[in-house]
């Protein structure tokens, strides 16, 4: 297991180190073949450092490191909070300035409390580790490939004031490294010195473009997430108040005493991942070039998050109360996310919710505190990263096409790009339909919320909902026209790659669904609760019977329906009048299959669209209801905290630890003395 000690540091330092190149070298050429292989060595070595880690006897792998080493992450913990009070000042923003401020008197304070100086755990590789690697690594790495075609293309409609490529991929690759600590750290200096890290790039991400609205939701997301990095660093100073360490084994070894550093964590997780009320940096984020959006979203920054509150799930055990509160903060935000989905014409928008209310989905399957709930909230990370990815580099690769993300301007788009819309339908029916992953998961979720009315209601309509935007955008899609014959799609090399690498992962996992929950996710969560609960094989069963049913049920749907299929049986539907012949179509409207002759052979088109609820929910106002019972939840969580350490006769904060160890320190000082 020693190769692990060398490889995962490597691919760690990788893509920083590779950052650091693409912003050096001056030729595009050279900066894309740097960039390439790249990907393919982060890949590689994602799954090279998952593989050896499973040989370990114990099945967790960890690296022990010299007491020292903590000294190293306060430096570093420090270096990147003062980089970002560098930019609220540069930008003037007062409560950015503010945050940063508290982040390093908390860092600095908790260097003062004495703890035990022993050996700590830096880096550790679970199953949940195991599971974010596979997910930054291979996502991230297919992402990097598709930048390159799109970035070629976007350098040349880019906005005056846009940054350059070598500042994109510096920053870029950087975010991504940074990721791949993040997910294996135990050290909580560590932790938070890669999740600040990440708050940094994705603000510059953000504002990649340049523009004053591109600013504006760039300083909003490192707000937002400067926000929840106080609370990360308060949290920590707490469990080392209590506790004298700083890593998960502390917040673990005593579940009683160290239940206010545990929510504080869960509360800054929300920031990260996107939760009511902290979902408008992420909506905000939309304005960034697609690669950005599709890394933020599916491989690393938001994922971070859920990661976090998932890593915390085994803690939560200890009272009841909080988990469900924390299960209805997940549910309130799934529901609210797929209803505002809904709402939405803008494809990102819409692709943004759906990401919002599915991180709330994995909240609540955390707060559900169950084997069930817990494997579906792994299930759902997985799934979703892949399906999420390649639906947003589809997007991004339309929007380049035909110059608009509207989905009511995506009529007709299957003879336009025949390539890019079957990779973004199998992106589209990955996410609601059998046998794919994402609609098993959350079959298990609804399962799990039984024993709670209220939170199963929340649940199925949530769920119901989701059907709904991905049905009609799936429908928009192919309302292709009536055409012989489908062109052949002009696309760039490396967009064809990553997303035929995407969507054979999405097939992939959608075939072996069941035998990936088998023997996967089921496993993790007994590990995880030491026992099966509902997670047996006869609950199972009849979720195996009906997908299987289904697929095959699918399976001759397509030879009988579509296999021998004649696109002359097609006829055009009747209007108010004769319809309009091939010929008679101006050049530039080749998929328009509604053209009909009026009074006076005039040529009139009739419009076709989607249901959008206009005039009926109204998202400004649905948004503030939902943020304000966002908040209300936090309020209930902090208080449900506060109760029950008083009810166990113990202060929030235990500084018993620290005042032995000063004591000790000043008994030690005054032999010297003597």
């Amino acid at each position: 297991m020693n190769w692990i000690s060398w490889v995962l540091p490597v691919l760690i330092a990788l893509p920083l180190i590779g950052g650091v190149l693409a912003g050096i070298i001056t030729s595009d050429r050279v900066r894309y073949t740097l960039v390439t292989v790249l990907a393919v060595l982060i890949a590689a070595g994602g799954i090279g450092v998952v593989y050896l880690s499973t040989l370990c006897d114990s099945g967790v792998w960890t690296m022990q490191v010299a007491p020292w080493m903590a000294y190293a992450g306060f430096g570093l913990e420090v270096a990147i909070i003062a980089v970002i009070l560098i930019v609220a000042l540069k930008i003037k923003n007062v409560w950015i300035a503010l945050f940063a401020v508290l982040q390093l008197a908390g860092v600095i304070g908790g260097l003062f409390v004495p703890g035990e100086h022993h050996a700590f755990e830096l880096f550790k590789i679970d199953n949940l580790a195991r599971i974010m690697l596979l997910v930054s690594c291979c996502v991230g790495a297919a992402i990097l490939i598709f930048s390159i075609g799109y970035m070629e293309n976007h350098k040349h409609h880019a906005p005056e004031g846009a940054g350059t490529l070598a500042r994109f991929y510096f920053v870029f690759l950087s975010f991504l490294g940074l990721m791949i600590g993040l997910v294996v750290s135990s050290q909580l200096s560590f932790f938070s010195f890669f999740w600040e890290g990440t708050t940094l790039c994705s603000y510059a991400l953000i504002g990649q473009d340049g523009g004053e609205a591109r600013s504006k939701n760039a300083v909003r997301a490192l707000l937002i997430n400067s926000f929840g990095g106080v609370l990360l660093v308060l949290g920590v100073l707490v469990l080392k108040l209590q506790t004298g360490g700083e890593t998960f084994n502390e917040l673990f070894s005593k579940t009683d005493v160290t239940i206010i550093a545990a929510v504080l964590l869960a509360i800054a997780a929300f920031t990260k991942s996107a939760l009511f009320p902290f979902q408008s940096w992420l909506l905000g984020a939309m304005v960034a070039p697609t690669p950005v959006s599709a890394m933020l979203h599916a491989a690393t920054m938001v994922k971070a998050g859920v990661y976090l509150v998932m890593r915390l799930t085994p803690y939560y055990q200890a009272d009841t109360r909080v988990t469900m509160v924390i299960a209805f903060a997940g549910a309130t935000t799934f529901l609210g996310g797929a209803l505002l989905a809904c709402t939405q014409s803008n494809g990102k928008r819409v692709l943004a919710y759906s990401t919002i209310s599915n991180l709330g989905l994995v909240v609540a399957c955390a707060g559900i505190n169950s084997p069930l709930a817990y494997a579906a909230g792994l299930a759902i990370i997985s799934f979703h990263a892949i399906s999420k990815g390649l639906l947003f580099l589809c997007v991004g690769r339309i929007e380049q096409q035909i110059g608009s993300r509207d989905i009511e301007d995506m009529d007709g788009l299957m003879f336009k790009m025949p390539f890019t819309s079957i990779m973004i339908l199998i992106g589209m029916m990955s996410m609601l339909l059998p046998p794919f992953g994402m609609l098993l998961s959350k079959w298990l979720a609804i399962e799990a919320t039984m024993r709670s009315p209220f939170l199963l209601v929340f649940m199925v309509l949530g769920s119901a909902l989701t059907v709904y935007f991905w049905a009609k955008w799936i429908g928009r899609i192919q309302h292709t026209g009536y055409h012989p014959v489908l062109p052949k799609e002009e696309i760039p090399r490396t967009m064809k790659i990553a997303l035929s690498l995407l969507a054979l992962m999405v097939l992939a996992t959608g075939v072996t669904t069941m035998l990936i929950l088998q023997k996967v996710f089921v496993p993790m969560a007994v590990g995880v609760f030491g026992k099966p609960g509902l997670l047996s094989q006869a609950a199972l069963f009849p979720a195996l019977i009906i997908f299987g049913a289904v697929a095959i049920a699918g399976i001759i749907h397509y030879f009988i329906c579509w296999h021998g299929f004649k696109r002359e049986w097609v006829r055009k539907p009747f209007l108010c009048g004769e319809n309009v012949s091939s010929e008679e179509v101006e050049a530039d409207s080749e998929v328009r299959s509604y053209d009909f002759h009026s009074v006076g052979g005039k040529i009139e088109h009739s419009h076709v669209t989607n249901y959008y609820f206009l005039g009926v929910i109204n998202e400004k106002l649905v948004t503030g209801v939902l943020n304000w019972a966002a908040w209300l939840i936090i309020l209930v969580l902090i208080g449900n905290t506060v109760s029950y350490t008083c009810s166990k006769n113990q202060p929030l904060v235990d500084t018993k630890p620290a005042v032995k160890a000063v004591n000790n320190a000043v008994d030690a000082v005054k032999k010297e003395v003597k």
